[in-house]
């Protein structure tokens, strides 16, 4: 009975440190692949599937943008910056049904957008050798001297995995 209560306690502090509170939630919709929130403030960017007659556009498969919520929630396109250094998604293969992307701020991971007709269109990548389907990433960001030299300190991918369905978090350590 100890070692059960022992390891409920771990894996309660364990977690407990990768939530965050009182982080907004963007509204669901059946085309919204995944998003990704960060320490600065609680403003979001949002990943859908962009379709056409419920197809994906292989031209543009995703519409990213960002839920700015220190000014009310407004919606608004990614800024230069955020989708020259940051955020945006860099599509590297295209074939029917299946679309490979990497972020341009993190090379060497790759996300796949698959279109599914029994489950839809669903986004997963492999982090720490865990293949999930991705519903959320956190990033903690560290700020340097003045506030210049922003560093990512970790990222938290939140999912199912990708065999089992299972809610998973994985937690990638920046170096």
């Amino acid at each position: 009975m100890n070692t059960l209560l022992s390891f409920f306690m771990m894996f309660f502090f364990l977690f407990s440190g990768y939530t965050q509170n009182d982080y907004p939630e963007p509204a669901k919709k059946n085309i919204r692949l995944f998003y990704i929130q960060h320490s600065k403030n609680h403003n979001t960017v949002v990943y859908d599937a962009n379709t056409k007659d419920g197809i994906i556009d292989s031209s543009q498969p995703i519409k990213v943008y960002r839920i700015v919520y220190t000014q009310g929630g407004i919606k608004k396109p990614l800024s230069w910056i955020e989708k020259k250094f940051a955020y945006r998604l860099k599509l590297l293969e295209s074939k029917p049904n299946l679309f490979k992307f990497r972020l341009v701020s993190r090379k060497g991971m790759y996300f796949y957008l698959n279109d599914d007709e029994c489950k839809g269109a669903r986004i997963y990548v492999t982090v720490n050798t865990h293949k999930m389907y991705l519903d959320k990433m956190f990033i903690q960001v560290k700020s340097g001297t003045l506030g210049i030299n922003v560093k990512v300190e970790y990222i938290l991918f939140y999912g199912k995995g990708y065999n089992s369905g299972e809610p998973i978090i994985e937690k990638l350590i920046i170096k």
